[in-house]
């Protein structure tokens, strides 16, 4: 076989192994990641929704190996604990595929088995770590790393996260190589999250909270008269829940500019009680049970003017970072994946590639800044001048866009039939 198109993805992340794992079928495919892979680090639960489920299940990912949860429940309630709102979570019926719950670490592990088994199909990705790049070079399709290495290929994939290395040289309006100290900067949303997980046990003792316990598990959201204030509970493993509870982030501004970090970790329990005293005591409790927990900026990108210059491509939060009122940040990342896999799918030299990756950003570009424009909209982030020209949002629509999507191939043909039926 073809070794097919030589690949680098800059980034070992989520976004980056699953596109390496649905391009080493065809393709050389070599990963550069930053920093030394450890599967424990930030190590918090995310929703999979059916969008994403359904692919990494096609690819061979067992819930089982995940841990996974399955939502069945969403409640929504009051700053006092009284569920003013209850929703069967309808998934499966609907869209084929549940929602679940599992950890980051397990689902990373999981995409880096997939990328480097040698018992799939193609050649096993190449995983190169620690590797600090100084300059990327989209004209040439090179990387240079601050060691002297060089790596070349005839694609970049920049998969490489919110602050992405390779963003400022796809953005970039010279060509050759170009510093990857600039370009597009995240943008605060003005929320921060504390972030921290509590034993079942926590829960299931307290009357006010004991409802999530039960058999028909799920994820309660618990907002305050400041509807910026909110705190969702879900289930990070069958032992343990997760939180996530939002916040101004006023008080955390200087601290994050002082340690030019978006993430403080291990900050005193007593903290993050306080920002939550008008909340029912057996919320703040909860809290003050909960792990040591940690403060993260809620960042994500205005759009960018492009994904792709010359040999390069920008996906994932490199791409596109949405704010976390949905959990789809990393769903339309692997998405992004399963598209340049199937984009590139039947390409076997180079002069194929713009081709392609026009298609793919032809199926890609408009779903991911829906989404993201979606996300400041129910987060009330929206800018003034955004909120007057927006429709009010319409969230079984919402739904069914993005949990009804199947894959890069079958959004491609709907694509082409609609332009055919309207020529």
């Amino acid at each position: 076989m073809s070794a097919g198109l030589r690949i680098l993805i800059v980034g070992g992340g989520l976004s980056g192994l699953a596109a390496a794992s649905f391009l080493r079928e065809k393709h050389e495919v070599t990963v550069l990641e930053r920093s030394k892979l450890d599967f424990s680090k930030n190590d918090y639960a995310m929703s999979i929704a059916p969008n994403t489920h359904r692919l990494l299940l096609e690819q061979g990912i067992e819930d089982s190996n995940l841990k996974a949860t399955v939502l069945h429940y969403v409640w929504g309630c009051d700053v006092d604990g009284k569920i003013i709102r209850e929703t069967l979570a309808e998934s499966l019926a609907r869209f084929g595929t549940t929602t679940i719950f599992t950890r980051r670490s397990r689902l990373h592990a999981e995409l880096y088995g997939l990328a480097t088994g040698v018992h799939r199909p193609g050649k096993p990705a190449r995983i190169i770590e620690e590797v600090q790049i100084s300059s990327v070079d989209v004209a040439g399709g090179t990387i240079a790393t601050a060691s002297g290495e060089t790596f070349r290929g005839d694609l970049i994939i920049g998969a490489d996260g919110i602050n992405s290395a390779v963003r400022a040289a796809v953005l970039s309006t010279t060509s050759g190589s170009v510093d990857v100290a600039s370009g597009a900067a995240a943008v605060p949303s003005g929320l921060a999250a504390y972030l921290c997980t509590v034993p079942n046990a926590t829960l299931r003792d307290d009357p006010v909270l004991a409802f999530q316990t039960g058999e028909n598990s799920g994820m309660a959201a618990f907002t305050g008269d400041d509807p910026r204030k909110r705190v969702l509970v879900f289930p990070a493993d069958p032992e343990n829940f997760q939180i996530v509870a939002y916040h101004p982030e006023d008080d955390w501004v200087e601290h994050f500019m002082q340690s030019g970090s978006s993430i403080i970790k291990a900050i005193p329990v007593e903290r993050a009680v306080r920002d939550f005293m008008d909340f029912h005591p057996s919320i703040r409790k909860m809290i003050a049970s909960a792990t040591t927990p940690d403060v993260w900026r809620i960042r994500d990108l205005d759009r960018l003017s492009k994904w792709r210059s010359g040999k390069a491509i920008l996906i994932g939060d490199a791409a596109h970072a949405v704010t976390p009122h949905f959990g789809q940040g990393c769903n339309i990342a692997i998405e992004d994946g399963e598209a340049l896999g199937y984009f590139l799918s039947n390409s076997a030299s180079p002069a194929e590639i713009p081709d392609a990756l026009a298609s793919f950003e032809t199926v890609r570009v408009p779903r991911a800044h829906m989404v993201q424009f979606a996300s400041r909209q129910v987060g009330g982030l929206l800018s003034p001048e955004e909120q007057q020209k927006a429709e009010p949002f319409n969230s079984g629509a919402f739904m069914a866009e993005v949990y009804g999507y199947q894959s890069a191939k079958k959004a491609w043909e709907a694509l082409k039939a609609a332009q055919s039926t309207a020529t």
